[in-house]
């Protein structure tokens, strides 16, 4: 369990980049309106509406200071700082002027080129590759790197394509890049990972479908040349023992593979390598009948996929992380391909209305009866959460973490809006993490039982719900809530893989993960277009969880 003091420290460059994103962005929405940086709905792009873009500039502001307000300034620090501002002011350029592709290559390879002479940083081998041999790269290090990290850059920038997509990859990618950075030592790629993981989180309630604002080219370039600067530091820090190219380029197969296909058919074409079209892999998930949330998700899942082998492979050979590389990707390529050739829709079946008239009375009355459940169940969860929160003595600094969390959540939710499932459910599940997690690790004995207990009742009356009322909008999670159900279980995993946390800390983790599912699932069903129900409920459980901390 982390110290307080520690802890804090971590906090407030995480608080201090989400709240400066959430503050700064409608200014910046502003500006875009003013200079004309909005971008036009067209034939190959999916929103339908005019929308202010550049709204990286938010980040970037979050990036260039925040790090360097807790960090003394070296020349690392300097030659990241200058190539940021460099790639920066190249993509403010665009949004507003729309330059060639040409010159806006030539400002992601200047800002490149400043970051990796000033700090020193390159790419010297890439280990026994082949089985045959360590490759040194000697003369070719410098240009190899500026090649990788070019290629990044236009990875990230490529799969800007949906609302919430580039900035979920990014999510994921720097929490790994911070696990990396924690297993390492490495205080200025924590620091700056964590400030980058903030800056996701608050640039996505903008962001999420439907996007309010989009990054733009200023927001894409910006986060590919960090994910890919913050990529060779953590490499160089580790002096390549514990990390290689090969990890990153496991953890970011995805998108880079994705980009290379692409061009590779555009030039198999005979067309501009450049030329934005419908063709990448996450359109093609919406061609196969994915809604536009539903396509992030899968995305989202398969980016935690890559992360997680990507952390397994440590330590290994290169040949075989190329070899693993290579079989991840022919596996969800393959699978794709046969979806698209056998033509299977992957969406869920609409539930069959006929079904009503074709029970019997003891079904109907049965289905009638859950359905007078549901507001009952809405304030049946607060009050058995409440049972034992008076029994709870939270010490250490989860007190801190739980604040955290209730400040972020009062921030966040749609208190304006009738309806806003993204962030109503996500939020709510959040939160009830955070409960169920202190509960879990509650000195008395019968609060885990009875945890236990609550839990099973709660499953017990979804699955009623589900053969009786087919409740499967349940299973249809927005963005937000498979980024959060997927870290939920994923940061236990990796923390105990890493040995970053006890085994039984890691077990404790991954009960409350399942019993928060379930609390997730029944808060789904209960909450309907009533935003009185809804703030109700929030309330409630923001009440319990201040409970907790006194």
């Amino acid at each position: 369990m982390p110290e307080t003091g520690s802890l804090l420290f971590y906090l407030l460059p995480l608080v201090s980049a989400v709240l400066l994103t959430l503050l700064l962005m409608p200014s910046v929405v502003r500006i875009a309106q003013r200079v004309g940086a909005v971008d036009h709905p067209n034939h190959r792009k999916v929103h339908q509406q005019i929308t202010p873009r550049m709204g990286g500039v938010a980040f970037l502001l979050s990036l260039l200071f925040i790090p360097f307000t807790l960090l003394d300034v070296s020349q690392t620090s300097q030659g990241f700082l200058l190539g940021l501002l460099i790639v920066g002011v190249t993509g403010i350029a665009d949004d507003i002027l729309e330059i060639s592709s040409r010159l806006k290559f030539a400002g992601v390879i200047f800002g490149s080129l400043v970051f990796l002479l000033m700090s020193g940083t390159s790419i010297q081998s890439m280990g026994d590759l082949f089985a045959s041999g360590v490759v040194e790269l000697g003369v070719l290090a410098i240009p190899f790197t500026l090649i990788a990290m070019v290629g990044t850059v236009n990875a990230i920038n490529l799969s800007d394509g949906l609302d919430g997509l580039a900035a979920g990859i990014t999510l994921i990618t720097s929490f790994c890049l911070a696990c990396f950075a924690l297993l390492i030592n490495d205080q200025f790629g924590l620091i700056l990972a964590i400030v980058l993981f903030g800056s996701m989180l608050g640039f996505l309630y903008f962001n999420s479908y439907p996007a309010k604002v989009f990054m733009g080219d200023t927001g894409s370039l910006i986060l590919g040349y960090t994910l890919a600067a913050l990529s060779l530091l953590l490499i160089k820090s580790g002096e390549g023992l514990l990390l290689s190219p090969m990890n990153m380029g496991i953890l970011l197969g995805l998108p880079l593979v994705d980009t290379l296909y692409v061009m590779l058919k555009r030039l198999l074409s005979g067309k501009n390598p450049f030329l934005a079209d419908k063709t990448h892999f996450h359109h093609r998930l919406i061609d196969l009948g994915l809604s536009h949330s539903s396509a992030v998700s899968v995305f989202y899942l398969l980016m935690f996929i890559y992360g997680g082998i990507a952390v397994l492979v440590i330590g290994s050979d290169e040949w075989l992380k190329l070899l693993v590389l290579l079989s991840l990707v022919g596996m969800t390529y393959l699978t794709l391909f046969c979806l698209e050739y056998f033509n299977i829709a992957l969406r869920l079946p609409a539930s069959n209305a006929s079904q009503d008239s074709a029970t019997g009375a003891n079904f109907n009355a049965m289905k009638k009866w859950l359905g007078q459940t549901t507001p009952v169940v809405t304030w049946l969860i607060p009050i058995l959460l409440a049972v034992p929160v008076f029994t709870l003595s939270m010490s250490g600094a989860w007190p801190i973490v739980m604040v955290a969390v209730m400040v972020l959540v009062i921030l966040l939710y749609p208190w304006r809006q009738n309806h806003d499932e993204s962030w109503s459910h996500g939020l709510l599940y959040l939160l009830v993490f955070i409960l169920v997690f202190a509960m879990n690790t509650a000195s008395t004995a019968w609060v885990q039982s009875y945890m236990m207990l609550v839990t099973a009742l709660l499953a017990g009356w979804i699955v009623l719900k589900l053969c009786f009322k087919q409740h499967l909008r349940i299973f249809l999670s927005t963005g937000l809530e498979c980024l959060l159900l997927a870290f939920s279980w994923f940061i236990p995993w990796l923390a105990g893989h890493l040995e970053l946390i006890s085994s039984e800390f890691q077990t404790l983790l991954l009960i409350v993960c399942l019993q928060s599912i379930v609390f997730l699932l029944a808060t789904k069903i209960v909450l309907r277009r009533q935003p009185r129900r809804n703030r109700g409920l929030l309330i409630a459980l923001l009440l319990l969880t201040g409970a907790c901390i006194v």
